[in-house]
């Protein structure tokens, strides 16, 4: 289904952002420079098939790397696994000018706590929530139109925004917004082209230290020999994605950690899926590090003009001593300059381990737009206190005794999902 601006709406929305636009009774909004503009909202997966053509010409002109997770194959993967959910639905705001598109928010409507809650698409799955939106006049106005036409054509109730890096396109809109900051983290990333080579990029490494990664190498040669499986496809693929996710969650039980995404098999299904690329190819790849013919440690990572993420690292925790994680991002920047990366982006959150390979840090925050009383008191009851206050205590508690706080912390999201 496809849900077409219609002349009320456009004129609420006009009067709302004070836009120089002329609302039409066919559903266009005719800008001074005579360019007509349509707005429409997408609500089904049929509809969201039929935009790979247009999406995907709008992001090789106009996405950055760091809107990876917004490309539209991606989505595609994710929409396999995640759309039949019955709790929630497409909600894909479409911005056309002169018929071409120019500007996509990518949403789905989320049923949680009782109220409606226009979200991104991807979770639990991506990181960095944006807008693919070519660079044009009146560019902020046309996103705070078609935010408003979201929200008027799903009647949610709070609209919430999760992992806007700083510098997203999206996040002009949501100062202007005023909208409400519920949670921050920092997303560490490697300046390969500052660098320059593999070779300036080592400088920055003591002596000492990078004696230590040829003695932890060495360590790890004792157990069997050492190899890196990379240019993996196909069902080879699929199954390394699988290894990496059931290391990840291994590791996590070590620490008596809870995570939504690796407690869902659809996020391994995923991964296995996006990773394989045997359709839609989303830059996903899967590696492994051996010893001895054992995986020591697996990483996911997913690339874009020029931009390498690390998504998931994991290792094996008998290898722990070995420190096979940290040989295997020395090979995955290797592997990046070979590759001819600009940005390897270790992603939220900042973990120390990160900040070593790291030349700087971008701000990554959620935010809320309440819409309704309701979603008011949930943004800044819930959302922007007692949440954040539950994980600073989480993150502040000894290991031993946080399993309550964690218990906690499930049956928050437990509710929230009721």
């Amino acid at each position: 289904m496809i849900a077409h601006a219609d002349t009320a709406s456009l004129f609420q929305i006009g009067t709302h952002v004070r836009a120089p636009v002329v609302p039409l009774l066919d559903g266009l909004v005719m800008h001074r420079n005579g360019a007509p503009e349509t707005l429409a909202v997408v609500t089904t997966r049929a509809g969201f098939d039929a935009l790979e053509d247009d999406w995907n010409r709008l992001f090789a002109r106009s996405g950055h790397g760091d809107q990876m997770f917004q490309g539209f194959n991606w989505l595609w993967h994710w929409a396999n696994h995640f759309v039949e959910d019955s709790t929630s639905s497409l909600a894909i705001v479409t911005i056309r000018r002169g018929g071409h598109l120019v500007g996509v928010l990518p949403l789905q409507v989320e049923s949680a706590a009782g109220l409606k809650q226009l979200v991104f698409m991807g979770a639990p799955v991506s990181q960095y929530g944006d807008v693919l939106m070519e660079d044009m006049p009146g560019q902020e106005r046309a996103l705070t139109r078609a935010l408003d036409f979201a929200i008027a054509a799903t009647g949610a109730d709070l609209v919430r925004f999760a992992k806007v890096r700083d510098n997203a396109v999206l996040k002009p809109l949501l100062t202007r917004r005023s909208a409400i900051m519920t949670g921050a983290e920092e997303a560490p990333y490697a300046d390969l082209a500052h660098a320059g080579s593999r070779e300036n990029y080592n400088a920055r490494f003591s002596a000492k230290l990078l004696k230590n990664r040829r003695r932890l190498e060495r360590r790890l040669a004792e157990r069997g020999a050492v190899g890196l499986d990379w240019a993996l496809a196909g069902r080879v693929a699929a199954d390394a994605a699988n290894a990496t996710m059931v290391l990840k969650r291994a590791w996590l039980r070590t620490r008596g950690q809870l995570s939504r995404a690796f407690a869902d098999p659809r996020c391994d299904r995923f991964f296995a899926d996006v990773c394989a690329g045997v359709t839609h190819p989303a830059g996903a790849q899967a590696s492994l590090l051996t010893s001895g013919g054992e995986i020591a440690n697996a990483a996911i990572t997913v690339e874009a003009k020029g931009r390498l993420a690390v998504h998931v690292l994991a290792y094996g925790l008998k290898f722990e001593k070995c420190a096979p994680g940290m040989l295997h991002v020395d090979k995955i920047i290797e592997q990046a300059f070979a590759t001819g990366m600009k940005t390897v982006d270790f992603l939220a959150p900042r973990h120390e381990y990160k900040l070593e390979w790291s030349d700087g840090a971008v701000r990554v925050a959620d935010y809320a737009i309440p819409v309704t009383v309701a979603g008011q008191i949930y943004a800044r009851a819930y959302l922007g206190f007692v949440r954040e206050k539950v994980k600073a205590a989480i993150k502040s508690t000894p290991r031993a005794l946080a399993a309550p706080l964690m218990l906690l912390q499930g049956a928050m999201k437990m509710l929230r999902a009721q």
